[in-house]
């Protein structure tokens, strides 16, 4: 994956390390291109931002290209140009630990670093989706799913085309296998049908699982 790199108001590395330093990141926003019977999903380059009110500006100029040309999708276009409106709402995708864990002195100069090394596989979600995943989660334990720990995030490690989806991590007591065919019919009696989750079981040790612990949010449990 290359990002171009906008916004930039110094080639010098170390300046822009101490930036970084200072509060200063690196985001991605997204929007859809719907052609009738194809949806595209767009990223803008990585836009470098210092201030909040740049946040704002570059928020507002790739929703108003998402809202011209997202929802003409024949099938789900609305409802994936929304998708990409909440991800922009928050502030974009922060790629900052990504950008800076690739970029060399020469990528600064032409603008443009490889990613060959991701540090982000996530980012937060938004309240309202957290608050209907943890009403879910309490449904569950009324129904003898012993849950103890809950993290949400949503994954956004995901090719220009696919879209970032959520992932919710449980670890539930014991050794019995997660019943994700339940949570999945509980969560969609909450959510439309489009909506993507992935359920993961968070008994396992694995990067994916650190990340998510690391990455997201807890929401249930200790």
């Amino acid at each position: 994956m290359k990002y171009k790199l906008d916004n930039l108001k110094t080639t010098d590395l170390s300046t822009l390390k101490n930036n970084i330093e200072t509060g200063s990141r690196f985001v991605v926003f997204i929007y859809r291109i719907g052609l009738g019977f194809v949806s595209l999903q767009r990223f803008s380059p990585a836009i470098f931002v210092q201030q909040n009110n740049e946040i704002d500006f570059f928020k507002k100029k790739y929703n108003r290209l998402n809202l011209l040309f997202g929802p003409w999708f024949l099938f789900k276009g609305p409802f994936l140009a929304y998708s990409a409106y909440k991800t922009n709402k928050k502030g974009g995708i922060d790629v900052t630990n990504d950008i800076m864990l690739n970029l060399t002195s020469d990528d600064l100069m032409v603008k443009e670093v490889d990613i060959k090394e991701m540090y982000n596989l996530f980012s937060k979600v938004e309240k309202l989706e957290k608050k209907e995943i943890h009403k879910t989660i309490k449904e569950l334990n009324k129904n003898l799913v012993p849950v103890e720990n809950v993290y949400v995030a949503q994954f956004i490690n995901v090719d220009e085309n696919e879209h970032p989806f959520t992932v919710i991590g449980l670890k539930v007591s014991g050794d019995e296998a997660l019943t994700v065919k339940y949570i999945e019919e509980k969560l969609y009696k909450r959510f439309y049908k489009h909506t993507v989750f992935k359920i993961v079981d968070l008994r396992g040790h694995n990067d994916y699982n650190s990340k998510l612990i690391e990455q997201g949010e807890l929401i249930y449990g200790n």
